[in-house]
């Protein structure tokens, strides 16, 4: 047991070590090599996946995928797991359309939003931390939770909202760049350096590789599993803000069945589903692979169910993949 303390006194005072890809795996050659031939197989079969507009849509479906992936990637590491992401997401953003449509301003809602899934996100931690209840169970009930209110503050009715400012800082593009892609850009670009840069994604690391042997060095594991769940949480927020200043309204069924694709990317990313490794960058490319694969799909004339189906398909490949690589001393 004392080895197992001091090594991880080690990682924590030398920085991350092994816990973070710092160099490219034999897993991350494959992603990337599937993302090139999946998209020269959906350029060949539909003339419109390589036209500008469709590439554009591409990084706006990504985007959504991307900011909700950044939080289960703090979450996966530290060993839990968030399903109620896509609901937490669809129940801030209709709280924060009410809240604008109700005249009570732009920063009101996005404020309302960010609560929401902030406290959505804290519930889960708290339970999970200090009750016990496995973060499995715990975001299942979350995911119920927040997909009926989402459904009962408006009876199930969409929100529209008209509001100049909001759609200024959540929609619209920067030259040919779209808002959501640019927002996407800064929030990726601090989780990387959140978590591959700071005492905090140490400890996320060490909290889900060796938990016991974490708590032996000092860390606290409960507190980070509390503030990854959180971040989560937080992510959702803002993706629901950015989904209504694209659609310029909130739905009740937003989000439906987005965790897979969430999980989907996290996992083909790199991050292990047991915990303890992972990184940001490749969770982008594994979102730009879901994505890519639905709008090829969709082009192609398969409908939502076939989009389901290749996504679990994909999950168990992941798993498979990483627990190969890991058995064969790649990673």
């Amino acid at each position: 047991m004392s080895n197992d303390s001091g090594s991880f006194t080690a990682v924590v005072q030398n920085g991350i070590g092994r816990l973070v890809p710092e160099r490219v795996t034999r897993e991350d050659h494959v992603v990337v090599l599937a993302l090139l031939v999946i998209m020269a197989v959906f350029t060949y079969s539909s003339q419109y996946f390589l036209t500008p507009d469709n590439l554009t849509n591409i990084l706006r479906q990504t985007a959504i995928v991307t900011i909700l992936s950044l939080g289960m990637t703090y979450v996966i590491i530290s060993a839990e797991i968030d399903v109620s992401v896509g609901a937490v997401m669809a129940l801030s953003a209709m709280l924060a359309a009410l809240v604008i449509s109700s005249g009570y301003g732009w920063f009101a809602g996005a404020l309302t939003g960010l609560s929401v899934g902030g406290i959505f996100g804290l519930v889960n931690g708290w339970v999970t931390t200090r009750i016990g209840i496995p973060s499995f169970l715990v975001t299942l009930g979350t995911l119920g939770a927040g997909r009926g209110l989402a459904l009962m503050v408006t009876d199930t009715k969409p929100v529209p909202i008209d509001n100049a400012t909001f759609f200024t800082i959540f929609s619209g593009n920067v030259g040919p760049v779209p808002k959501l892609v640019v927002w996407t850009t800064a929030l990726c670009v601090v989780a990387h350096v959140v978590l591959s840069r700071t005492q905090f994604g140490r400890h996320a690391y060490a909290t889900g590789d060796q938990e016991q042997a974490a708590r032996f060095t000092g860390i606290s594991t409960k507190r980070v599993k509390l503030l990854t769940l959180t971040i989560s949480g937080l992510m959702a927020g803002m993706a629901g803000l950015l989904l209504v200043g694209r659609l310029s309204a909130a739905r009740p069924t937003m989000g439906a069945g987005i965790e897979l694709s969430v999980i989907a990317a996290v996992i083909i990313g790199g991050t292990s589903l047991f915990g303890g490794r992972g990184w940001i960058p490749g969770t982008i490319i594994g979102a730009l692979l879901m994505s890519t694969i639905d709008n090829g799909l969709v082009l192609n004339g398969f409908g939502t169910e076939h989009q389901q189906f290749v996504r679990g398909i994909v999950i168990i490949l992941a798993v498979a993949l990483r627990k190969s690589d890991e058995e064969s001393g790649w990673i």
